[in-house]
């Protein structure tokens, strides 16, 4: 007979393990995800306390100095600056526009204006590249605001229709109520006398 190639043999000096499902590989691409769970994602659960303690120097999380922030970079972060929201298409938006605000100079001035040229191409390059960065960043936060006041019309909804349900239970339990008493032997108005 042939053996069950799902379990592994036993021998006879080790004990029976239960069968173990393999993990699943991590995708490279994360899944998508419900709407809900982006803003449970963004901003937490709203029934866990928020810790309001101070940071561990015992300053306010707002008072940083340039000092403090300038230890805080390294090189890896340079090195993954692309990866910030927002900075992949302000750099592009940057380098199109310098390519060809440059190029134009470039072309109309002619071979004596080439570094005027360069100039001008890193100079809206920096200009745009900031200025596309900085509105998209508002841009990003005027949208987490938007989201906060819909998790908070969110939950208010929720309050809402708990409160109703509550009132439908107990008006159809008064309603039960008067519906027992109507019926009931005890009640006096049911009975006439004639």
């Amino acid at each position: 007979m042939a053996d069950d190639t799902r379990q592994p043999a036993l021998s006879a000096g080790t004990a029976a393990q239960p069968f173990e499902q393999p993990t699943k590989p991590k995708t490279k691409y994360e899944l998508p995800q419900s709407q809900v769970g982006k803003l449970w994602e963004a901003f937490g659960n709203p029934e866990e306390p928020v810790n309001m303690l101070p940071t561990a120097s015992g300053k306010k999380p707002n008072d940083v100095s340039v000092t403090e922030a300038m230890k805080s970079m390294s090189l890896s972060n340079a090195g993954s600056f692309y990866k910030t929201p927002c900075a992949r298409d302000s750099l592009l938006l940057g380098i199109g526009a310098g390519f060809g605000v440059g190029g134009v100079r470039g072309v109309l001035g002619g071979m004596r204006s080439i570094w005027s040229a360069c100039n001008w191409a890193v100079g809206i390059f920096a200009i745009t590249s900031l200025a596309s960065y900085e509105f998209c960043q508002r841009r990003r936060i005027q949208e987490l605001d938007g989201m906060k006041q819909a998790v908070e019309l969110m939950k208010e909804l929720k309050v809402k229709k708990q409160r109703e349900k509550e009132q439908q239970a107990a008006e159809a339990a008064r309603l039960a109520e008067e519906e027992k008493k109507r019926k009931s032997w005890t009640h006096l108005p049911n009975y006439k006398f004639w």
